[in-house]
């Protein structure tokens, strides 16, 4: 976060981040530096054309942001691709600097709970089961001085009707492809995975296209730990599956029995 906007927002106050019937209501804090509305607006303005339902560009689905149901992992997204300049990228141009500067202050608010993890369960379209999702967010070291820490995001949804599931990594905020890398789930033998030969075009419909921002992961649900290497060129990023809440896991069990992978 850039030092002036740190200090406007003092982190005068530990984000407080309610369970309202199985879903996180908004923390007053966010709500204050921009309306929930505002955000939704500007997100189907500037996010949500290009990373729609059907496309899902970078791993993201936007089309439905509710800004009033914070979810910390999925801001902590959006905000690194706020920073970086991704809200210009559908050729729509950008908001006025003090409403821009107000969105991403409003995003990281939400986002300040990124690092624990966000249970959240939701009906699947069509009434076919709940859908149980546990993610969470790691960064790593920036690869440039003076530039934001790369953001990683994992999330894990099972559906609890098929009992099927699937692990999504995402990575913010330069795209990658033509690529190898490696998934540990325990410290055990990496799983090989491939990037090569694929790219992301824009939801918007746009010729442009971009190199990938998500993968979808062949790996068992671990006990303690799930490392990922080599995403980019020497960088390991580890996600902390010791700290999910046991009742959590056992959910997400259903979908993922131990030592099977997708």
């Amino acid at each position: 976060m850039h030092t002036a906007l740190k200090n406007s927002l003092s982190y005068r106050t530990i984000v407080l981040v309610a369970v309202i019937a199985g879903q996180f209501a908004i923390s007053a804090d966010a709500a204050e530096l921009m309306p929930p509305a505002q955000q939704n607006e500007l997100v189907q303005k500037y996010c949500a054309v290009c990373h729609t339902e059907a496309v899902r560009n970078g791993g993201l689905s936007l089309e439905h942001y509710n800004a009033a149901q914070a979810n910390p992992a999925l801001a902590a997204m959006l905000l690194s691709k706020l920073r970086d300049g991704a809200m210009g990228a559908a050729g729509l141009g950008i908001p006025d600097p003090a409403t821009r500067d107000l969105w991403v202050a409003a995003t990281a608010v939400q986002a300040e709970r990124a690092k624990d993890w966000t249970v959240i369960r939701t009906e699947a379209p069509e009434s076919k089961g709940s859908v149980f999702t546990a993610s969470i967010v790691r960064d790593v070291a920036p690869r440039k001085r003076d530039t934001d820490a790369p953001v990683y995001r994992l999330t894990l949804a099972c559906n609890m009707a098929s009992h099927k599931g699937e692990i999504q990594l995402t990575w913010s905020p330069a795209p990658q492809t033509n690529r190898m890398f490696s998934v540990s789930a325990d410290g055990n033998a990496g799983i090989p995975h491939s990037l090569e030969g694929r790219e992301e075009k824009m939801g918007n419909g746009t010729a442009l296209t971009t190199g990938l921002a998500a993968a979808m992961l062949n790996a068992p649900l671990p006990e303690k730990t799930l490392t990922i290497t080599d995403v980019f060129p020497g960088e390991t990023v580890v996600f902390p599956f010791g700290e999910l809440d046991q009742v959590d896991r056992r959910q997400l069990a259903v979908c993922f029995p131990a030592g099977a992978s997708e």
